[in-house]
């Protein structure tokens, strides 16, 4: 079976930390390695971090001396992957045990792909409970084009990250939607399978690494970045879709403003949003 790494960067976190480092060590393949990258975390935090670090002996734990941001982070792990794949957790969301059996087993039957991705898990700041519902299909470039509908972590080879540079620290948000672009630009269309098995959680105080601000910055640099290869509709939904996620318009700007093909999946994001997903 061939090694996969997992890459987390972290920031002052430990508790969320620990519990996402757990749900690694729950996978039912043990064929990796988790690499834990710490963004310049406050003195206090060292000791957490070093005991989390001696949990397993399958862990690194590499530290930055200051904070530069998760996507150095994240590209400080894949300079440092030993695995013929690899894939991404943040530090406050957590694997489901079957996942990395699942990812695998669709490389396997999809090697073509270009990377591997998945359904998702939500639960809400209120503890509800919401699954993304998203079918298997192929993820060509054309589709992503119009939006993300790879999710906000993929699996993939080593070599392919490394090529197109890793993840891109000029970036504020949206910095995974890029790379899952340049990854279908480079290596062709990826492949999402049925089913979640990554848990976003969202039922914490502490603040996600994406805020309004940092979304509305990354969705309009990612535009500005990528719309050479967009055709109008793909320029439109684009512009849709920063308006939903970025400035959270209410329900009287979803009915006068929004298009009426995209009313559906406003009037949607509306509802869940009121009922306690920050999405």
């Amino acid at each position: 079976m061939p090694l996969v790494t997992i890459y987390i960067p972290t920031r002052n976190r430990p508790e969320l930390l620990e519990r996402a480092v757990r749900s690694c060590l729950l996978q039912t393949i043990g064929d990796f390695e988790l690499i834990i990258v710490d963004d310049g975390s406050s003195p206090e935090f060292q000791p957490q971090l070093q005991a989390i670090a001696t949990l397993d002996s399958r862990i690194r734990l590499f530290q930055l001396p200051e904070s530069q941001g998760a996507c150095v982070a994240r590209n400080l792990a894949i300079a440092q992957a030993q695995g013929d794949y690899i894939t991404g957790l943040d530090d406050d969301d957590e694997f489901l045990p079957q996942r990395l059996a699942n990812l695998l087993q669709a490389i396997a039957s999809h090697p073509q792909a270009s990377f591997i991705s998945t359904a998702y898990q939500i639960k809400s700041r209120r503890g509800r409970l919401l699954s993304s519902n998203a079918g298997a299909r192929t993820v060509t470039l054309n589709d992503l084009l119009f939006s993300n509908i790879a999710g906000n972590q993929v699996f993939t080879r080593t070599l392919n990250l490394r090529e197109i540079g890793g993840f891109d620290p000029q970036l504020t948000a949206c910095q995974d939607y890029d790379t899952w672009i340049r990854l279908a630009q480079r290596f062709g269309s990826g492949y999402r399978i049925a089913g979640a098995s990554y848990l976003i959680r969202l039922d914490h105080e502490l603040p996600r690494i994406s805020n309004d601000h940092r979304r509305r910055q990354g969705y309009l640099y990612l535009y500005e970045k990528h719309q050479h290869l967009m055709n109008e509709s793909q320029k439109a939904s684009q512009q849709f879709f920063r308006l939903l996620y970025t400035e959270k318009p209410g329900l009287v700007e979803i009915l006068r403003f929004v298009p009426r093909q995209k009313i559906f999946v406003a009037l949607k994001v509306y509802l869940l949003r009121k009922i306690g997903y920050d999405i």
